[in-house]
Protein backbone atom coordinates (compact mmCIF):
# COMPACT_ATOMS: atom_id res chain seq x y z
CA UNK A 1 0.00 0.00 0.00
CA UNK A 2 1.32 3.72 -0.57
CA UNK A 3 0.64 6.39 2.07
CA UNK A 4 0.10 9.91 1.91
CA UNK A 5 2.33 11.65 4.54
CA UNK A 6 2.77 15.48 6.17
CA UNK A 7 6.52 16.50 6.93
CA UNK A 8 7.31 16.32 9.21
CA UNK A 9 5.21 13.44 10.53
CA UNK A 10 2.54 14.06 12.93
CA UNK A 11 2.26 10.35 13.83
CA UNK A 12 -0.19 9.75 11.07
CA UNK A 13 -0.91 8.79 7.33
CA UNK A 14 -3.11 11.79 5.62
CA UNK A 15 -4.44 8.87 2.87
CA UNK A 16 -3.25 6.62 0.70
CA UNK A 17 -2.86 5.82 -3.15
CA UNK A 18 -5.83 4.04 -4.87
CA UNK A 19 -4.41 1.68 -6.85
CA UNK A 20 -5.54 3.57 -10.47
CA UNK A 21 -3.53 6.56 -8.75
CA UNK A 22 -6.12 9.00 -7.13
CA UNK A 23 -6.19 9.68 -3.27
CA UNK A 24 -8.98 7.74 -1.31
CA UNK A 25 -12.17 9.84 -0.58
CA UNK A 26 -10.82 12.79 -2.40
CA UNK A 27 -13.51 12.14 -5.34
CA UNK A 28 -10.87 10.87 -7.66
CA UNK A 29 -8.07 13.71 -7.11
CA UNK A 30 -4.83 12.82 -8.15
CA UNK A 31 -1.36 13.07 -5.93
CA UNK A 32 -0.73 16.34 -7.80
CA UNK A 33 -4.51 17.74 -7.42
CA UNK A 34 -4.31 16.59 -3.50
CA UNK A 35 -1.08 18.13 -3.32
CA UNK A 36 -2.46 21.58 -4.82
CA UNK A 37 -5.47 21.27 -2.42
CA UNK A 38 -3.51 20.60 0.34
CA UNK A 39 -0.25 23.58 -0.40
CA UNK A 40 -0.10 24.47 3.05
CA UNK A 41 1.54 21.08 3.80
CA UNK A 42 4.97 19.28 2.57
CA UNK A 43 3.31 15.96 1.17
CA UNK A 44 4.94 12.98 0.34
CA UNK A 45 4.11 9.09 -0.72
CA UNK A 46 5.96 6.32 1.58
CA UNK A 47 5.23 2.33 1.63
CA UNK A 48 4.29 0.29 4.53
CA UNK A 49 8.14 -0.07 5.52
CA UNK A 50 8.93 3.20 5.68
CA UNK A 51 5.52 4.56 7.51
CA UNK A 52 6.52 1.41 9.99
CA UNK A 53 10.09 3.04 10.66
CA UNK A 54 8.35 6.70 10.66
CA UNK A 55 6.03 5.13 13.38
CA UNK A 56 8.16 3.74 15.64
CA UNK A 57 10.47 6.89 16.05
CA UNK A 58 7.36 8.87 16.50
CA UNK A 59 6.11 6.57 19.54
CA UNK A 60 9.78 6.53 20.57
CA UNK A 61 10.09 10.19 21.06
CA UNK A 62 6.33 9.91 23.14
CA UNK A 63 8.14 7.07 25.68
CA UNK A 64 8.95 8.89 28.80
CA UNK A 65 10.76 8.02 32.13
CA UNK A 66 8.41 7.88 35.59
CA UNK A 67 7.50 10.81 37.07
CA UNK A 68 5.86 11.72 40.58
CA UNK A 69 2.20 12.23 40.34
CA UNK A 70 -0.59 13.02 42.99
CA UNK A 71 -2.54 9.98 44.59
CA UNK A 72 -5.25 12.16 43.04
CA UNK A 73 -4.10 11.25 39.63
CA UNK A 74 -3.01 7.92 40.10
CA UNK A 75 -6.46 7.21 41.61
CA UNK A 76 -8.42 9.04 38.66
CA UNK A 77 -6.33 6.68 36.37
CA UNK A 78 -7.05 3.92 38.63
CA UNK A 79 -11.20 4.09 38.49
CA UNK A 80 -12.14 6.08 35.27
CA UNK A 81 -11.52 2.97 32.60
CA UNK A 82 -10.72 -0.60 33.91
CA UNK A 83 -7.15 -0.69 34.81
CA UNK A 84 -5.08 -3.39 32.39
CA UNK A 85 -1.70 -5.62 33.69
CA UNK A 86 -2.66 -4.41 37.50
CA UNK A 87 -0.21 -6.03 39.12
CA UNK A 88 3.00 -5.95 41.52
CA UNK A 89 6.32 -5.64 40.49
CA UNK A 90 8.31 -6.67 43.25
CA UNK A 91 6.47 -4.54 46.18
CA UNK A 92 5.13 -1.98 43.75
CA UNK A 93 1.25 -1.95 42.76
CA UNK A 94 1.52 -1.13 38.42
CA UNK A 95 -1.04 -0.63 36.17
CA UNK A 96 -1.81 0.72 32.64
CA UNK A 97 -4.95 2.55 31.50
CA UNK A 98 -6.49 0.59 29.10
CA UNK A 99 -7.07 3.21 26.82
CA UNK A 100 -4.36 3.83 24.09
CA UNK A 101 -2.63 7.23 23.61
CA UNK A 102 -1.70 6.32 20.00
CA UNK A 103 -0.73 2.90 18.10
CA UNK A 104 0.39 0.74 21.64
CA UNK A 105 1.72 3.77 24.40
CA UNK A 106 -0.13 4.39 27.54
CA UNK A 107 -0.38 5.76 30.63
CA UNK A 108 1.58 4.16 33.03
CA UNK A 109 1.30 3.88 36.77
CA UNK A 110 3.07 2.70 40.11
CA UNK A 111 2.02 3.44 43.42
CA UNK A 112 5.39 2.58 45.91
CA UNK A 113 5.04 3.37 49.43
CA UNK A 114 2.99 6.34 49.69
CA UNK A 115 4.62 7.71 46.34
CA UNK A 116 2.75 7.37 43.16
CA UNK A 117 4.35 7.69 39.95
CA UNK A 118 3.31 8.03 35.78
CA UNK A 119 5.33 7.78 32.55
CA UNK A 120 4.28 6.47 28.93
CA UNK A 121 5.48 3.16 27.52
CA UNK A 122 4.00 0.57 25.08
CA UNK A 123 1.25 -1.89 26.92
CA UNK A 124 3.21 -5.05 25.85
CA UNK A 125 6.88 -3.73 27.82
CA UNK A 126 7.75 -6.61 30.66
CA UNK A 127 7.98 -6.77 34.09
CA UNK A 128 11.72 -6.45 33.80
CA UNK A 129 11.65 -3.16 31.96
CA UNK A 130 9.06 -2.19 34.38
CA UNK A 131 11.42 -3.05 37.26
CA UNK A 132 14.11 -0.65 35.37
CA UNK A 133 12.52 1.93 34.81
CA UNK A 134 11.14 1.69 38.50
CA UNK A 135 14.88 1.69 40.00
CA UNK A 136 15.74 4.42 38.20
CA UNK A 137 13.70 6.63 40.00
CA UNK A 138 15.28 9.77 42.20
CA UNK A 139 18.67 9.01 40.01
CA UNK A 140 19.69 5.59 41.24
CA UNK A 141 20.01 2.90 38.51
CA UNK A 142 19.59 0.05 41.26
CA UNK A 143 16.82 -1.91 39.21
CA UNK A 144 14.06 -3.36 41.22
CA UNK A 145 13.89 -7.11 41.52
CA UNK A 146 10.45 -8.79 39.69
CA UNK A 147 8.64 -12.26 40.26
CA UNK A 148 9.48 -12.83 36.88
CA UNK A 149 13.57 -12.75 37.27
CA UNK A 150 14.89 -16.12 38.19
CA UNK A 151 16.43 -15.85 41.51
CA UNK A 152 19.97 -17.36 42.31
CA UNK A 153 19.53 -20.89 43.33
CA UNK A 154 21.82 -22.41 45.72
CA UNK A 155 24.76 -24.59 44.89
CA UNK A 156 23.70 -27.94 44.38
CA UNK A 157 24.92 -30.70 47.40
CA UNK A 158 27.48 -33.13 46.73
CA UNK A 159 27.35 -35.80 48.59
CA UNK A 160 30.02 -38.94 48.76
CA UNK A 161 29.32 -41.90 47.22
Amino acid sequence: MQWIVKEPFPGHAESVLNKDGTVAYTDGLTFAGYQKRESDNKLRIIDDSELDKLVAVYCDKMITNPKRTTKKQFWYALEVLPPSRYHKVRDCLVFHVCERITYDLVDWYAEIGDKFYHWVDHSSISDSVIADKLGGINGTRRPLRTSARPRPVAAARTSAT
